[in-house]
C-alpha cells in the first residue's frame, strides 16, 4: 500500500477580505486539487493547527468572503478584531510565537510544506517550498513598519539552502538572485492568472456602474491596497491638474482595502475628494471589479515597486486600455501593450489621463497590439506547483 503523500499549505493569508496574497493561494489551491492523484493529500495549516484541505475548505473560504451575499455578523466581528490586533506590535509578535510554536506541532502530520507567506513561521526539518512574493522590504525599506523588515529579513534567512524557491515573475527571481544569493536553477516562476469573472463580456455592467454613479468610459481606476508602495498620492495630484470641468464628469476611482502607513494627500486631492471626485473605494467583489476594470475610460497602477501585479493582468483581461509605471515587472506582464510613466512623474500621469480622454471611443489597446495573456494560466501554475512537491518529497 501506498503511502500518501501529505503536503501543508500555509492558509494563512486566506483570510476575508481575499487579497494579494489571499487571491492568489486561492485560486492556486482551486487549481491543484483537481490535479492531486489518489496518493496525495492537501492541508491547511491556518496557524494554529492541521485540517484537510479540499473543496469543502474553499467553499468555507469563499463564504465568508465579502464577495458573497451575506457573512455572518460574528464572522464580521471576528475578521475586524483580527485585523484590529494585526495592527498591534505586541499582539502582532504574540500570534507569531503561537504560529510558531504550532507549527512545529503539526511537523510530524506532513511531508512537505508550502510556505505560501514567504518563509515557514519558524525553523524546519521537513522540506519546505517557499513563495517569495517580491523584495520590496530590502528595495525600500522606508516603504514598510520597520518591524515587517526586520521580521522579513528574519524569516527568509531561514531559507538560504532550500532547494526550490518559487516567486511570481522573472524579475523577482533576478531580485532573489542579486540579494539572497540564491542559483537561478533553484528558482522557478508561477505567474498568478485573472480570475473567471476578468472577462471583456459585460453581464449586468449597467446596475454595477450605477452603483458606483459612474457611467462607461466616464472615470479613471486605480486598484490596490492603500499603503505608500502604490504611490496613489502621484496619480491623485496628476489628476487635480485637469481642467476642473472635465473633473467634474470624469472621477477617479480608487478600489482597494486599506493598508498601513502615511497616506496624507494634498490640499488639492483632498478638495477633490470634497467634491467627489475622487472616489476612495474599499475591497470590491470580483464581479463589481471586473466591470469597473471594463468600462473605464483609463486603468492607472503608478506602484513604485511590484513583485507581480495582479491588477495590470485583470484590467488587460477584460480590455481596458491601461498606463502603468515603468518598473521592469510592469514591463514584463504588459509588454507593447501598455503605456508607461516614471513612478513619480506627475506631468507624465496628466498627459497619460489627458491622451486617454482625446482617444475617447478608439479601441481600449491603442497603446500597442493586444496583449498575450496566455502566459497567466492557473492550471499551468498549478502543475508546476504540483510537480515540485513531488521532487521535494522523492528526494526527502
Amino acid at each position: 500500500m501506498v503511502s500518501p503523500m501529505r503536503i501543508a499549505v500555509d492558509t494563512r493569508s486566506l483570510r476575508p477580505p481575499l487579497t494579494g496574497i489571499g487571491r492568489f493561494a486561492y485560486q492556486l489551491i482551486d487549481a491543484i486539487l483537481p490535479l492531486l492523484s489518489p496518493h496525495e493529500e492537501l492541508h491547511s495549516f491556518n496557524g494554529w493547527g492541521i485540517e484537510p484541505l479540499d473543496a469543502d475548505f474553499l467553499a468555507r473560504v469563499e463564504r465568508l468572503n465579502p464577495q458573497a451575499t451575506a457573512v455572518r455578523p460574528l464572522h464580521r466581528a471576528a475578521n475586524k478584531a483580527y485585523v484590529f490586533l494585526q495592527q498591534k506590535y505586541m499582539a502582532r509578535k504574540c500570534m507569531r510565537a503561537l504560529h510558531t510554536a504550532n507549527f512545529h506541532r503539526a511537523e510530524k502530520n506532513f511531508d512537505v510544506f508550502h510556505a505560501l507567506r514567504f518563509a515557514p513561521p519558524g525553523a524546519f526539518h521537513k522540506p519546505v517550498l517557499p513563495f517569495i512574493h517580491d523584495l520590496s522590504h530590502v528595495r525600500f525599506p522606508h516603504l514598510h513598519p520597520r518591524e515587517r523588515v526586520e521580521w522579513l529579513d528574519a524569516q527568509l534567512k531561514l531559507l538560504v539552502d532550500v532547494p526550490y524557491v518559487q516567486t511570481n515573475s522573472e524579475f523577482t527571481k533576478s531580485e532573489i538572485i542579486a540579494v539572497l544569493g540564491i542559483p537561478p536553477h533553484r528558482i522557478h516562476v508561477t505567474y498568478a492568472a485573472p480570475g473567471v469573472h476578468f472577462r471583456p463580456n459585460p453581464e449586468g455592467d449597467d446596475s454595477r456602474l450605477a452603483t458606483f454613479n459612474v457611467k462607461p468610459n466616464g472615470y479613471f481606476l486605480a486598484v490596490g491596497t492603500r499603503e505608500p508602495r502604490k504611490n496613489f498620492r502621484t496619480v491623485a495630484e496628476a489628476y487635480t491638474m485637469l481642467p476642473a470641468a472635465l473633473r467634474a464628469r470624469i472621477p477617479l476611482l480608487w478600489v482597494g482595502p486599506s493598508g498601513w502607513g502615511d497616506l496624507s494627500l494634498s490640499p488639492a486631492v483632498e478638495r477633490a475628494r470634497e467634491m467627489g471626485q475622487i472616489g476612495i473605494i474599499g475591497y470590491l467583489p470580483d464581479r463589481d471589479l471586473a466591470a469597473l476594470y471594463r468600462h473605464t475610460i483609463l486603468f492607472v497602477m503608478p506602484s513604485i515597486y511590484e513583485g507581480f501585479g495582479l491588477p495590470v493582468v485583470e484590467a488587460m483581461a477584460c480590455g481596458a486600455r491601461v498606463a502603468l509605471s515603468k518598473i521592469p515587472v510592469f514591463e514584463e506582464i504588459a509588454g507593447t501593450s501598455a503605456r508607461y510613466v516614471d513612478p513619480m512623474d506627475v506631468e507624465g500621469w496628466r498627459l497619460a489621463m489627458k491622451d486617454a480622454i482625446d482617444a475617447g471611443h478608439q479601441s481600449p489597446n491603442c497603446h500597442g497590439p493586444r496583449p498575450d495573456l496566455s502566459r497567466f494560466s492557473w492550471h499551468s501554475s498549478a502543475a508546476t506547483t504540483l510537480g515540485l512537491y513531488r521532487r521535494l518529497a522523492f528526494n526527502n
